[in-house]
This record gives C-alpha cells, sequence and structure tokens, in this order.
C-alpha cells in the first residue's frame, strides 16, 4: 500500500451524525485562530481564509498557522511540535485558549493533539475539515466538522456536521462557503462578508521559501520586483526588496495592491526560482515560495536549454473532466487541461508544465507518465520555447471568470518558473 493510501485510509473511521448547538457570539476577536495543514500541504492553504478573517475583523496578530514535515506517515513529532506550538501562541496572545482548524491529514494530529485532557482544555473551539470522523469530538472540545464531495460521510458525533458536496478536497478549506461555516462556529455570527476584501493602502506579504512537503526553510537570497502585467518582464533596474534569509522567512515587505511582483529566490549551485502572482490585495502572512527537495517531484521534470518549464498552482481543485462546468488553464493559447489531466478523481492542485523528454513537441491529452500517479499533482508534456514571455491564463469553474499571468520564458535548465493563481473568484 502507497504512502498516500494508507494516509486516506486513516481517514475512513464511522461516525454518528448529531447536530451541536452554533457556540456563544464574541464581542470582540480575542482567540487566536491556529491552521493546522493535511498532507504535502503548508500554511498556504490557509491564506485566503486568514484575509477573510481579518476582512471581518479579527487582527492579523490573532491568525497562525503550524506546519510540519508530511515526508513521514508517523505523527508524533507532528503532535509534540502542535503542543509547543500552542503554548507559543498563548504566551505571545496571552490568551489562555486556541481555536484550532484542521484539515485532511493534520485532523489526524489534532485528534492526537486533543486525546490528552490537559491539551483539550486549552482549546475552546476545534473545525475538523474533510478529515477523521470519530463517534465524539475529540477531547470533548465543541467540533464543527466539514466535508466534502470526496467523502461520503466526514461526519463526527456531537458537533455541527456539514457537508458540502459541490467542493473539492482542498476546496473544503479554502473556499468561501467553507469559511462561513468556520466563521459562525467560531464567533456564533455569520460573516459580514466572506468575500477577501481589498486594502487600498498598507498591504504587506510576509512567508517562508521552504522545501515542498516537508515544510522546512530554504536558506536563499530573496528579491521582490515589480513586473509588467502585461509582459512579466521586471519594472526598473533593481528590487524593491530584497534580503538575505537563513531560515527562508521574510516579512512584512511593503507592497502596492494594485501591481505586480516577481519574488525571485536565489540558491548557490541551484536552479534561480521565479513565483509570481496575481495582485496581493490584501495584507497575506502566509505566502510560501515553494522548492522541490532532492527526489521532490520537481526531479521529474525535465530541463533543458531549449525550453520554459512552469508549475501552476491554484489552492482550489483543478476539475478539467467536467464538461462545461470544468476549469481550463492555457499556456499562449493551448488548452492542456483535458479531461484525463486533471480530472476530479484526482484532485489536482498543481500542473507542471514542461516539454517531456526536450524534443520539442507537445503530446497532450494525458498526463506525463511521470506525474501520472502523484496525488494532488498533474504534468503535461508542452513545448514552450525560451523566448519572449508565456501568457498563462485560467478559466474558473463555476464562474465565467478567468484571468491571466504573463511570465518571462526562462530556460528551463537554469530557472525554474512559478505561476500562482488565487483559489477564489473575485465574482463569487
Amino acid at each position: 500500500m502507497t504512502r498516500f493510501a494508507l494516509f486516506a485510509a486513516a481517514l475512513t473511521a464511522a461516525a454518528v451524525p448529531l447536530l451541536a448547538p452554533v457556540p456563544e457570539a464574541q464581542a470582540a476577536p480575542t482567540v487566536p485562530v491556529i491552521f493546522v495543514h493535511g498532507q504535502e500541504g503548508s500554511a498556504q492553504q490557509f491564506q485566503s481564509n486568514a484575509q477573510r478573517f481579518s476582512s471581518n475583523g479579527y487582527p492579523d496578530r490573532l491568525l497562525f498557522a503550524y506546519e510540519y514535515d508530511t515526508g513521514t506517515l508517523f505523527n508524533e513529532r507532528a503532535v509534540l511540535g502542535l503542543a509547543a506550538f500552542v503554548d507559543r501562541v498563548r504566551a505571545a496572545t496571552s490568551s489562555p485558549t486556541v481555536d484550532l482548524i484542521a484539515h485532511s491529514r493534520g485532523t489526524i494530529v489534532v485528534h492526537s493533539y486533543l486525546a490528552t485532557p490537559s491539551r483539550a482544555a486549552e482549546v475552546r473551539r476545534y473545525v475538523n475539515v474533510d478529515g477523521r470522523s470519530s463517534l465524539y469530538p475529540p477531547g470533548g472540545v465543541p467540533t464543527l466538522a466539514l466535508w466534502s464531495g470526496l467523502q461520503p460521510d466526514g461526519s463526527i458525533g456531537g458537533a455541527t456536521n456539514v457537508h458540502l458536496p459541490d467542493v473539492g478536497h482542498t476546496e473544503t478549506t479554502t473556499s468561501a462557503e467553507g469559511f462561513a461555516h468556520i466563521y459562525r462556529f467560531l464567533t456564533g455570527t455569520a460573516p459580514q462578508t466572506t468575500q477577501v476584501v481589498p486594502q487600498s493602502s498598507g498591504v504587506t506579504i510576509s512567508g517562508r521559501a521552504t522545501y515542498f512537503g516537508a515544510n522546512t526553510g530554504v536558506p536563499g537570497r530573496l528579491a521582490v520586483w515589480e513586473v509588467a502585467e502585461s509582459s512579466g518582464a521586471r519594472v526598473g533596474s533593481a528590487p524593491v526588496h530584497s534580503a538575505t534569509t537563513y531560515d527562508g522567512a521574510f516579512g512584512p515587505l511593503a507592497v502596492d495592491p494594485r501591481k505586480r511582483y516577481e519574488l525571485e529566490y536565489r540558491r548557490t549551485g541551484e536552479l534561480t526560482s521565479h513565483f509570481y502572482f496575481e495582485s496581493f490585495e490584501r495584507t497575506n502572512q502566509f505566502v510560501r515560495l515553494q522548492i522541490s527537495a532532492p527526489g521532490g517531484p520537481g526531479d521529474d521534470v525535465d530541463r533543458c536549454s531549449t525550453h520554459t518549464a512552469i508549475t501552476t498552482v491554484r489552492n482550489r481543485e483543478w476539475w478539467s473532466d467536467q464538461g462545461a462546468g470544468s476549469d481550463s488553464l492555457a499556456v499562449n493559447g493551448v488548452e492542456v487541461l483535458t479531461a484525463n489531466v486533471a480530472p476530479r478523481s484526482r484532485q489536482v492542485l498543481a500542473a507542471f508544465l514542461f516539454d517531456d523528454g526536450c524534443d520539442r513537441r507537445s503530446t497532450l491529452g494525458a498526463p506525463a507518465a511521470d506525474f501520472a500517479s502523484l496525488p494532488f499533482l498533474t504534468g503535461v508534456d508542452v513545448y514552450l520555447p525560451p523566448t519572449g514571455s508565456i501568457a498563462v491564463r485560467e478559466g474558473i469553474r463555476g464562474t465565467s471568470e478567468s484571468r491571466t499571468i504573463t511570465v518571462p520564458a526562462w530556460r528551463s535548465d537554469q530557472d525554474a518558473v512559478t505561476v500562482e493563481f488565487k483559489d477564489y473568484a473575485d465574482t463569487r
């Protein structure tokens, strides 16, 4: 049995669906919120909902994400790390309790954490998102259970149980729909908005450069460049921010919400990594520059001087087999999300676009062989010449909205390119 299959099997414990009352309303946000990610996840899956929390009056100083290494099947170290993290958050915020939100494998970590009564006493509310079921709320903590169409039943006995059948596994924790239920459960009132409300000024970004899946910091040199939206070309002769980091952490860095940016990350003797984003419309303290460690999925990307390789990321699943209700993803006008590349069943969050075999030919219609069985990832054999610029355009399922991020055509043997789209639609 594979590591992912073992993990998936651990989520299928039986439960009795019962309903619990909504908790009492809070006069103002005072309890810190800690997010715990799932398999191959990071704080990145919390960035949109953190911005929704702050759009509803939560100060950023009360919003946290706990990260751990998902490269092992064993959770003991993650549980101990969470216990220490909760203690640090309580001390930093002078709060006797915290609220926990866990997604997927993170629910297994939190259930183990809450099995110790002294730890459970430090948690006011718990949100279990598309993960482990149980007969009773873990540790006796008031619990909300949300689950997607991926699971037939993700309920918890004695909890407030909500099924969201039309959203994906990760989308359950990043979506506006999921946020509305989470906010109401934690505060006792409906949110004033489920949108990420843009700021006109005062926007900052903070984050880390990390190895994908392991969530360990990667030392390097960061440069933040303003870029032209139409071409991705750098504006000006110098970056707007630069810093050397020994643990991957950076920020807060001031940015203009009306502009686009490239975050360039350099490491001695390694590929230069270029990360391109949509505009940072609101302060975001959970930016992640994810780098493939040796032995990771980046090793399956063929690299040579004759093509550009692009990793496209969105923390809302790409669904390419839903007919008119599918997502689309095109590079320089060529559609790459055919029905077999990112079917709903695969829950794809990232698509690796590269010239498989460096033969200057595209073979569309099926995932690149090395990516065919990887969870949450897919690959497409598409030839992108390393000249000029490349327009990456997404069409968002369920809306008429599309977005484009245009990037320079960097050579794949020297440069790694990541394009990250927001996981929400502006029209929703």
